[in-house]
């Protein structure tokens, strides 16, 4: 009998496909790049908006999805990153193929700021003070969108033009200093266990200030920190009926924990605690999606140690198209991923690929920042330029 096949739909969808391949199935990707790893992992890829602007084409994926809908086995489809923007794909009714994931309701309990935030009111989780509009002195507050991704969405409101008034999604929050760090989950509707704590590599890119640049996980935190936000996750839960694979960001200031907002899908995350093993957590996101409680084979299932990994988002120093030799070179380091097919252009300040290391648990975060830092120093050093003789076809990415 033919394996199931899952169709992965993100900005980037190769960790949703690399781990569903580990699940024994067949993966249909929908994203933005189509990058080589991505592909590799892949039966089929299909290309669903603008590389160079980040957007996902509602039409082009509901097509996707269509052609998609007609696959022997196929069951059901996976939205990641860049889907909050297109919360109504969630429960579009033209779409055949069943979401495996969070449905509108519970997706919007968490992306709506007015919702969520009473809601961890309501709960007593604490969070920065937020408002729905400018604030009078912008000094110490952020301007952020609900239907971002990534932190390309937020800055600091001092930046805020007039234009920017009639923008949908924006609200204000207190910028609270601390360590920025995750927490991945697998839910029910009714309860959650945390799968690990992730520290946050926030830099500041391309004119904003808080731009997601990769992860380390998991990392230990104090009992205090753990209980905090234990708690937090299984009143979330609760009020909002999520399920699967979720992640919470929140800061950390001494061992004061404050909410920052849900990722109602499989968070980039999830790779952290796959690298290095034939571990897949997409297949218990499947499981719990289709109604599996968390019991205690699941919940061990999602515990499990992991060693320390780090992934860094390699963003380019120049206008470059990638030539065969890069390809190459990139795929022999194995810790190189992400890796942009030859011939793409990828302009200056866009993500040119991710690197990763893998460390024994314990391990000071600090180096593995260090080791990310110098392979991600090789690969900016890897000459991209296309070699005479090459007649490949110039493609975007």
């Amino acid at each position: 009998m033919s394996p199931p096949v899952v169709v992965a739909a993100a900005l980037c969808a190769r960790m949703l496909a690399e781990s569903a391949r580990r699940a024994g199935w067949r993966v249909i990707v929908l994203d933005l790049f189509g990058d080589t790893d991505t592909r590799r992992a892949s039966g089929m890829w299909h290309p669903i908006g603008d590389a160079a602007s980040l957007s996902i084409d509602p039409q082009r994926t509901r097509e996707a999805l269509d052609a998609a809908s007609r696959t022997p086995n196929v069951i059901g489809w996976i939205a990641g990153a860049g889907f909050e923007a297109h919360r109504d794909l969630l429960d579009d009714r033209r779409i055949a193929l069943a979401m495996i994931g969070n449905d509108r309701e519970s997706y919007d309990a968490v992306r709506d700021p007015v919702r969520f935030f009473a809601l961890l009111d309501d709960a007593d989780i604490p969070h920065p003070e937020i408002q729905l509009q400018a604030p009078m002195d912008p000094a110490g507050w952020l301007e952020k969108d609900a239907n971002g991704t990534g932190g390309m969405h937020i800055r600091h409101a001092a930046q805020r033009h007039a234009t920017d008034a009639s923008r949908g999604g924006r609200y204000f929050q207190r910028h609270q200093p601390g360590r920025s760090m995750s927490a991945l989950f697998i839910a029910d509707t009714r309860k959650a266990a945390i799968i690990g704590f992730n520290e946050q590599l926030i830099v500041p890119h391309g004119g904003q200030p808080f731009v997601y640049g990769g992860a380390i996980g998991p990392v230990d935190v104090s009992d205090a920190v753990r209980q905090q936000i234990t708690a937090a996750v299984n009143a979330i839960v609760q009020r909002t009926r999520l399920k699967g694979l979720n992640s919470l960001d929140f800061i950390v200031d001494g061992e004061r924990c404050f909410v920052l907002e849900v990722n109602a899908r499989p968070s980039a995350t999830m790779s952290l605690y796959e690298r290095g093993s034939n571990r897949s957590l997409l297949s218990l996101h499947v499981r719990a999606c289709a109604g599996a409680s968390l019991d205690a084979d699941m919940s061990s299932a999602a515990a499990q140690t992991a060693s320390l990994c780090g992934e860094q988002i390699v963003f380019s120093d120049r206008d470059r198209t990638v030539s065969p030799e890069f390809v190459q070179r990139a795929l022999n380091l194995g810790w190189c991923h992400d890796i942009p097919v030859t011939g793409s252009f990828i302009a200056a300040g866009a993500p040119l690929c991710s690197v990763s290391a893998v460390c024994a648990h314990g391990t000071q975060t600090a180096t593995v920042r260090a080791e990310l830092a110098a392979r991600a120093a090789t690969i900016a050093s890897i000459d991209t330029t296309r070699k005479p003789g090459h007649a490949d076809l110039l493609l975007p990415r």
